[in-house]
């Protein structure tokens, strides 16, 4: 965004990765553009923003791998703007995906695991932060607790809860 704070926000960002030997330049792009230039190889922003478009909408260690670091979504139009393929990760991560005998659980989890961890070393990004969100609830306020909890709806949609003390 080109509103304040978020330049110079960018600006700190830029000098942080610079100390650490990343140059970036900064881009101000409308949302839209930004997700197309994405998809494009030679247009892929440095920066990838969960927060334009992608959220941990189930728990499960799947639900980032295959569209944003996985081979297959790293084509044109696709989610993995790093544009990282590692094969032998496709594997394994196609392996744990199969595995979905309860008992297994423990098993499933190591092997993912082990990928992300593989992804570290090869560092197809460089990490600034991962944002943490909260919701505050009283007592007094009624509605769904789904409404609270659910990522989907964060913020919380307001016309859809109430103070349980008013008339």
């Amino acid at each position: 965004m080109n509103t304040d704070p978020q330049p110079r926000i960018a600006q700190a960002i830029q000098q942080d990765l610079k100390a650490i030997g990343i140059n970036a330049s900064i881009k101000s792009l409308a949302q839209a553009n930004v997700i197309a230039a994405g998809g494009e190889e030679d247009q892929a922003p440095m920066i990838w923003s969960g927060g334009m478009a992608w959220i941990a909408d189930f728990p499960d260690p799947s639900n980032f791998y295959g569209p944003i670091l996985g081979c297959d979504g790293a084509v044109s139009g696709g989610w993995n703007w790093a544009w990282y393929c590692n094969e032998d990760l496709d594997a394994m991560a196609q392996e744990a995906d199969s595995m979905v005998d309860p008992a297994k659980a423990g098993e499933r989890e190591a092997m993912w695991r082990d990928i992300y961890l593989k992804v570290m070393e090869d560092a197809p990004w460089a990490p600034i932060f991962n944002e943490e969100r909260f919701t505050i609830r009283s007592e007094r306020i009624g509605g769904d607790d789904k409404l609270f909890v659910d990522p989907v709806h964060i913020p919380v949609h307001y016309d859809e809860v109430f103070a349980k003390d008013v008339q």
